[in-house]
């Protein structure tokens, strides 16, 4: 893969960027919580207890306030819908407060990965569901993910005519901040977002600003967005890229959902482009600060779906690719071994400059590329 020759391919993504772009985002953190308003109407939220509950916040259009209709779960994938089903509601925002248990659809412990839940909601019995909102929750303590700085790029759909292709990110990870560009191309030329968050695990949310078009010096009114990221590696993650736009009642979000991956400037993304030298750090048994050098020459089998790469003192890296990602994807997990076929370290976090896992007892471990990508 060429990460390049997405910006020639930019011009495919006029039609969604131009679209999306064109309604209102929210200008702050909080939800401003008013009717026919230009922010989002939903403030969504874990609850402090024992099972797992959601508090939804919001402004409805009417008096006539929702009940909950529908909760869904569909993997990590948390769907809620709200509808109100009196007829002939005049026309007056009213707060609604919403206690959702979620021990039918989600169990008795809130799960290991994020949940991303999405909230839709109706203001009739006819109507269609629309989507108005949308949050990450991680109530549950995790690692936290380590984003490589760089630029990454969307994997490629199954269809070429992805709207997403012609855009990069790039990001610059200090501490737990983020600082996130988007890049992309319109009809009317370039069109840069700009945005910083504080990661939260595995999570961030945060509001992006557009940059001043060509030949002005303020910022567009109405082309902000909002994004939020969930890395599941150093160097793999989901984003959610989207932007609010007006309907008939309050806010409708229109969404655009696709995987990350930070991808090296080279023609392909196989065992080539894992070769070179690395410091690996803490797999020496009893010396979790033990470091040593180690050269990785990609030259002893390459497959389509897997590789093994050896190293110059015997040791093999051993990577396996998710069957199901594109492949130019991170492989999915790796495992080292010594010479002999001791097992040093399995890594389930992979990027092209670092590796994160654990030795056989536990102890965690680094391999750190020495010339990054």
């Amino acid at each position: 893969m060429r990460p390049w020759s997405v910006f020639r391919a930019a011009t495919a993504l006029a039609g969604w960027l131009a679209a999306a772009f064109a309604g209102t985002a929210a200008q702050a953190s909080e939800p401003l919580l008013a009717p026919y308003s230009d922010s989002p109407e939903l403030k969504i939220e874990a609850v402090a207890g024992a099972t797992p509950r959601l508090r939804l916040q919001g402004v409805w259009p009417t008096p006539c306030l929702p009940t909950v209709e529908q909760v869904r779960l569909d993997g990590s994938d948390l769907r809620i819908e709200l509808r109100s089903k009196k007829p002939l509601c005049t026309r007056a925002g009213v707060p609604f407060d919403l206690d959702v248990d979620l021990t039918r659809p989600v169990g008795k412990q809130w799960p290991a990965a994020p949940l991303r839940v999405s909230v839709l909601a109706a203001n009739s019995v006819t109507a269609e569901a629309q989507l108005r909102g949308f949050a990450l929750i991680a109530p549950q303590p995790g690692p936290r993910a380590i984003p490589a700085s760089g630029l990454w790029w969307p994997l490629p759909e199954a269809d070429a005519s992805n709207p997403m292709a012609g855009t990069g990110f790039s990001f610059e990870v200090q501490g737990n901040t983020i600082a996130v560009a988007v890049l992309g191309r319109t009809g009317n030329g370039s069109i840069w977002y700009f945005g910083t968050g504080k990661l939260r695990g595995r999570t961030v949310e945060l509001d992006l600003v557009a940059a001043p078009q060509a030949g002005t010096t303020t910022p567009s009114a109405g082309n902000d967005a909002v994004l939020a990221l969930d890395f599941d590696s150093n160097g793999r993650a989901t984003a959610w890229l989207g932007y609010y736009e007006r309907s008939d009642n309050q806010p409708v979000l229109r969404q655009q959902t696709f995987v990350l991956a930070h991808l090296p400037f080279a023609e392909r993304t196989d065992g080539t482009a894992w070769q070179g030298d690395w410091v690996l750090l803490g797999a020496t048994p009893g010396q979790p600060r033990s470091a040593r050098q180690l050269r990785l020459d990609a030259t002893s089998f390459i497959a389509v779906a897997n590789y093994r790469i050896s190293g110059d003192d015997g040791s093999v890296l051993s990577c396996e690719r998710d069957p199901e990602a594109a492949k130019v994807a991170p492989p999915k997990r790796c495992r080292l071994n010594a010479a002999n076929g001791t097992l040093i370290a399995e890594f389930d976090s992979i990027d092209i400059n670092r590796l994160d896992g654990y030795a056989p007892d536990r102890t965690p471990v680094q391999l750190i590329r020495v010339d990054k990508r």
